[in-house]
């Protein structure tokens, strides 16, 4: 594997985790358990929010300097949809992919919902917006 495919394999799977709960352990010894909002793919920063740390302190949002990183884990199944919706931005138009944090709910071109129970739609853009879903789901383990 060249080192260019290597990068693009390494990034898509930090992306695929996005929305996921990550517990981060870093070289102070420190321990923070969240869900990961972001990667600056050049540090490797990471943003967190509804963090839990070792002491069982409360932070809404930390950023955690790559450079400060010793571990990185996934601590259980992605259950947010924010990295399917990452994932049908790259196939439809800018603007075209609306995820909303708050209910869970992917609409995309205004006429597909993506919801954790399913794809609601009809029609060539349901069939192309489920491929994509059933495939992000299993490479998941969540179908």
């Amino acid at each position: 594997m060249s080192e260019v495919a290597a990068t693009r394999a390494f990034n898509r799977e930090i992306a695929s985790v996005i929305g996921a709960t990550v517990s981060v352990v870093t070289n102070t010894g420190k321990s923070y358990t969240g869900t990961l909002k972001g990667v600056d793919q050049n540090t490797l920063t990471v943003v967190l929010a509804d963090v839990t740390t070792d002491d069982d302190t409360r932070i809404p949002r930390i950023f955690i300097y790559g450079s400060s990183i010793v571990s990185f884990s996934v601590t259980e199944k992605e259950i947010s949809l924010e990295g399917l919706a990452k994932e049908l931005e790259k196939v439809f138009p800018p603007g075209g992919v609306r995820y909303f944090p708050d209910t869970g709910v992917i609409v995309v071109m205004n006429k597909i919902r993506v919801t954790p129970e399913g794809v609601d739609g009809s029609g060539p853009l349901y069939e192309r917006v489920a491929a994509i879903a059933r495939e992000w789901m299993e490479q998941h383990g969540l179908e």
